[in-house]
């Protein structure tokens, strides 16, 4: 990250509570729709999203793919503009749902990343990145079951959350999306039991209702990919 990129200000001092697992940033919008279990159902507003991928092992894709983000956050976009960082931070493998099919179908390796940006910016309204690896995505509405976990977010934590998660749902009246996708809150040097992650994954009443989502996202999506390529 170079000078041009430098984080905020504000972000530093942000940091510094974040570190004791105190967090002051903005996060997607959200109402609770159920709880089965330790798992609650949330359904997510429309929001912005900017987001890439990376080949290779996670964490060293993850942390290319992060890299790219904070450069677009901190002044990497065509107006220079520095945003404040926000979180969690989401992150799914080829297979996620994390993003709609249409995406899935252009990244199907490695792993992609993204920053939430916003709950009231359209895509046509964000700065467009200088990169064209990173792309900027207008998520709808989205009703997802999450768990959370604390600690480090390793591939042992992920695939025992994961796993937590889809039996608690097995017994319920939620149908599950088949990938899922996963939210970290906090940075790499926050204090290791007091991260805050979570796994998410797509639910709805039926199967059907899901595949109907999923249509509902490539109609979405083709709108961000006029502003992104405007």
């Amino acid at each position: 990250m170079n000078g041009a990129t430098a984080p905020l200000f504000t972000d530093v001092l942000k940091s510094i509570p974040r570190f004791f697992g105190i967090r002051l940033d903005a996060r997607p919008a959200y109402r609770m729709e159920d709880v089965v279990g330790p798992v609650e159902i949330r359904r997510y507003a429309p929001a912005l999203f900017v987001h890439t991928s990376a080949d290779g092992s996670h964490d060293a894709a993850v942390r290319v793919a992060r890299e790219k983000l904070e450069d677009y956050i901190y002044g990497d976009n065509e107006a220079l503009e520095k945003m404040e960082m926000t979180y969690p931070t989401c992150q799914g493998d080829d297979e996620s749902t994390m993003f709609p099919s249409a995406l899935r179908m252009r990244e199907r390796h490695g792993w992609r990343v993204a920053f939430f940006l916003s709950n009231n910016l359209a895509a046509g309204e964000a700065p467009l990145p200088d990169d064209p690896a990173v792309r900027v995505h207008e998520s709808p509405e989205t009703l997802v079951a999450v768990l959370g976990y604390r600690g480090a977010e390793t591939e042992e934590s992920r695939t025992a959350a994961k796993r937590d998660l889809m039996q608690t749902l097995s017994g319920s009246r939620w149908a599950a999306d088949d990938q899922v996708y996963w939210a970290s809150y906090d940075q790499a040097f926050a204090i290791p039991y007091l991260k805050k992650n979570e796994v998410h994954v797509r639910v709805a009443n039926s199967k059907t209702e899901i595949v109907v989502s999923a249509k509902v996202d490539e109609a979405c999506n083709s709108d961000s990919e006029a502003a992104n390529q405007a």
